[in-house]
């Protein structure tokens, strides 16, 4: 027994020297002094019954090693309110003790010794422990933290994809979907079908195996397979409703798939086991939608993050759930100000301490990891490093591979000279610092020499938000004259140096005004519901033309009085059509899903079909309504610069368009001598990074 505890002393004297050289020489000095005044020997005619049991109690935890009846004893010491203060309180320090021997809390009987026992020497020994807890619990920044961009093999793959060696991919021309390397050294086949019907993929974490999701056709299930990625054991294992999709995640031991499938204001959560494909549901919610889930990597709890499904409550959630169901538990949370803020639930950490999280909660975007303990949140989110954090998955080996946005975004505006027949001459891009994810939304002014256009980029102004900007086509000049907080449409007024801006925030949108030349801001009303796009000022600049819809119901195609502020509705476009009315304002335009186009009178009366075109888009009435500009493929198969009559007619080609892509925007000078055009090119715009080492070290264990 004597030598026991002399090796105790010995060892805690080693662990002082070491927490020494480490800079917390006083709280350990503290500790140590308490740790061997235990050790002192009570005169027998000082002790009285309670120090008894605890001398006892003590024997049960430092030579028995009997943490157990330790605990119970201490327990019943320190509740006996008949028995000595100074006892008592030692025997609430030892129980701290034995709950840290066995990694449990102990912060909140340390706590207690120091709010009831503040008179006692075990408070001072509470203090100090308290002290080095909360210095052992701060996270460390990691020293060696790297990054690396990993090359796309498909413009398909996501972070979920590969782990930065590995990769699952499909291969369009072939009908393929692919197993290898990333460097594409070796590749396997694991699955051949149709190249128009191939199916959605995720592999498992440890790359033994892939989830194949295979498209509905209508009134059908959809239908979910697994195959081994060596191209065996293929076998169906499930078939759910087909509308939604659900795109699982699995769970790090293989052995289920986490989905979440919202529907008419219902969020359901579905468990789905592997092996034979049951199906449980742990969840349903009806005030909020589903928008990313993910099992821990012990498997007993699920992480999901909810976004609001009312504007009336702008707020984005995270919760933490048993995986075999139960209450969730609120961990975090964020309100969103803009329809540009960001909270995106990436993935667990691989040691199940922290959710990662991309945030704008510093005022730019930035990976956090969020602790969290026993399903709990365990503190504030931790900072890791400022970037776009799109999408994001962990590897098996603690990586995190993740998606952003190219330097540069995903936008280009271009513009060409129009001849008197309106024949475009060699399109110039503009060199604006755009870095957007959405259309930037330019704008022609009245005198066609400037523009107004909206920057996501951050270093063009304030961080976070849009900069509203001008460009002078003349002389090059660009300066911002606003920065909006959410995503901004301008227009130029037709008769004044002023701008009218339609800024969408959460649930409401704020008509501005805004001279040109001083900068100086009016709000000019705020209207609720849905966002507004594409406002148009009229030819007496007494009113703005524009459409309110999120493309998921009917929207919307409003005439706005700026005077009086009065409203009317044009027409009801349905979903996920859209609508305008041309500058010459004598036509509503409609342009739907399957790109046809149909024209009426603003005064009213019958739709006219104008354009059927698959391969139609970015289109734009021309100043006197009499042509409809748009951008399509001429029999060549090159992309073209048509135009047909509104009166009707047959397309005819004016030349070459800058780009491949049908997304975006078209927009005819005043003067109808130029063409300006808002490309997006969704498909090149993503990158793959690999980062590594990025969670802080554990805390270490207290001796």
């Amino acid at each position: 027994m004597k030598f026991e505890k002399i090796e105790n002393i010995a060892l805690a004297l080693t662990a002082v020297f070491s927490i020494l050289l480490g800079g917390t020489a006083v709280i350990s000095i503290v500790i140590l002094a308490g740790l061997l005044s235990e050790f002192a020997v009570v005169p027998l005619h000082a002790q009285t019954s309670p120090a008894v049991e605890l001398q006892a109690a003590m024997t049960k935890e430092q030579v028995d090693g009997d943490l157990k009846t330790a605990i119970a004893a201490y327990r019943k010491i320190a509740a006996d309110k008949s028995g000595p203060r100074d006892v008592r309180a030692k025997a609430l320090l030892h129980l701290a003790g034995c709950y840290e021997k066995l990694g449990q809390q102990a912060q909140n009987v340390y706590q207690q010794i120091v709010r009831d026992f503040a008179d006692q020497p075990a408070a001072t020994q509470a203090r100090a422990r308290l002290a080095a807890l909360k210095q052992d619990d701060r996270p460390a920044a990691p020293a060696t933290m790297t990054q690396r961009r990993i090359e796309i093999t498909s413009p398909n793959t996501g972070p979920g994809d590969t782990d930065g060696h590995r990769v699952v991919y499909e291969d369009r021309a072939t009908g393929e979907v692919i197993y290898g390397d990333i460097a594409g050294h070796s590749k396997r086949v694991i699955f051949k079908g149709k190249p128009d019907e191939l199916p959605g993929w995720s592999p498992s974490k440890d790359f033994s195996m892939v989830f194949l999701r295979f498209h509905a056709k209508p009134g059908q299930p959809q239908t979910f397979a697994v195959v081994n990625t060596d191209g065996t054991g293929y076998r169906e294992i499930a078939k759910l409703d087909a509308s939604p999709v659900c795109w699982p995640s699995w769970s790090w031991d293989n052995r289920y798939l986490l989905c979440a499938q919202s529907k008419d204001g219902t969020s359901r959560l579905l468990r789905i086991s592997v092996a034979d494909g049951q199906t449980r549901e742990l969840l349903s919610l009806k005030a909020a939608k589903v928008t990313a889930v993910t099992f821990s990597p012990d498997g007993r709890l699920v992480a999901y993050q909810a976004q609001p499904s009312s504007v009336a409550e702008p707020v984005s959630q995270i919760f933490v759930m048993p995986a075999e169901g139960g209450t969730p538990q609120l961990v975090y949370e964020e309100r969103l100000t803009s329809m540009l803020a960001s909270l995106k639930l990436l993935d667990w950490t691989a040691d199940g301490r922290y959710l990662a999280i991309a945030s704008e909660r510093t005022g730019k975007g930035a990976l956090h990891l969020l602790p969290i303990k026993d399903g709990k949140s365990a503190g504030e989110p931790v900072f890791v490093r400022a970037g776009d954090f799109e999408e994001g998955a962990t590897t098996a080996a603690g990586g995190l591979i993740y998606r952003s946005v190219e330097p540069g975004g995903a936008w280009a505006v271009y513009i060409a000279a129009l001849d008197a027949n309106s024949r475009a001459g060699v399109w110039k891009r503009l060199d604006l610092p755009l870095g957007n994810t959405l259309n930037p939304g330019p704008q022609w002014s009245a005198d066609s020499n400037q523009i107004v256009y909206s920057a996501q980029y951050e270093d063009v102004g304030q961080t976070g938000g849009e900069s509203i900007r001008l460009r002078n086509l003349s002389t090059g000049g660009d300066r911002e004259i606003y920065h909006a907080l959410g995503y901004t449409h301008c227009t130029w007024a037709s008769q004044q140096p002023k701008l009218f801006c339609a800024e969408n925030g959460m649930g409401k949108t704020d008509i501005l005004s805004i001279s040109v030349d001083s900068g100086q801001v009016e709000r000019l009303h705020t209207l609720p519901g849905s966002p507004l796009f594409g406002p148009h000022s009229s030819r007496d600049g007494q009113a703005l033309y524009t459409f309110r819809g999120d493309f998921v119901k009917e929207g919307e195609l409003l005439r706005w009085e700026i005077a009086t502020q009065r409203e009317t509705v044009l027409e009801r476009i349905p979903s996920p059509a859209s609508g305008s009315v041309s500058p010459d304002e004598r036509w509503v335009v409609e342009v739907d899903g399957q790109r046809n186009v149909k024209i009426r009178p603003t005064s009213g009366g019958d739709w006219k079909p104008l354009l059927s075109d698959s391969h139609a888009g970015h289109f734009s009435l021309t100043p006197d309504g009499n042509w409809l500009i748009y951008h399509s493929v001429d029999s060549a198969g090159k992309h073209s610069l048509f135009r047909v009559a509104t009166s009707g007619g047959q397309p005819e080609r004016l030349g070459d368009f800058p780009t491949t892509s049908a997304d975006g925007s078209l927009e005819i000078s005043p003067d109808g001598r130029k063409v300006m055009a808002a490309v997006g090119d969704y498909e090149h715009i993503d990158e793959l990074w690999s980062l590594e080492n990025f969670v802080p070290p554990a805390p270490k264990l207290a001796k």
